[in-house]
């Protein structure tokens, strides 16, 4: 079996972060981080499937059942969460660019976005769209 760089990144990324859970006994979080991360796994799914209300959706659904974990108020929580959804609905896209524009705002330290594309061109085979995977 060949494992590529990402897989082993992504792999010691996990094993770190389970060696940090276990050494200071934060098991009661891990729900909590799938919850978001799935949340936010959907979003961009949908997103890129060209479903932004259904992102947003569920987006609201994975991090309000974490927050709602974390405040313990899981069972009355749903039926406000599940009220905010209803009236969301249809203002899906409007709520989210609010969102980014109050985030926006906040001082969090910025991503550099300064990256530049590279496309290297293989003269010797004819293109045709596909990509190829550079070792």
């Amino acid at each position: 079996m060949n494992i590529n760089q990402d897989q082993a990144r992504k792999a010691g990324i996990a094993l770190v972060v389970f060696g940090i859970v276990a050494l200071f006994d934060l098991w009661w979080m891990l729900p909590l981080a799938l919850l978001i991360g799935g949340g936010y796994v959907i979003y961009q799914r949908q997103q890129a499937a060209g479903k932004p209300n259904e992102a947003v959706q569920a987006l609201l659904w994975g991090v309000g059942l974490a927050v709602l974990m974390v405040l313990d108020l899981l069972w009355p929580g749903v039926l406000l969460l599940g009220g905010a959804s209803l009236l969301l609905r249809g203002r899906e896209v409007e709520t989210e660019q609010r969102a980014r524009r109050m985030l926006a705002q906040l001082p969090l330290p910025r991503r550099n976005s300064n990256r530049q594309k590279v496309t290297i061109v293989n003269e010797d085979q004819p293109t045709t769209g596909a990509t190829t995977r550079l070792s």
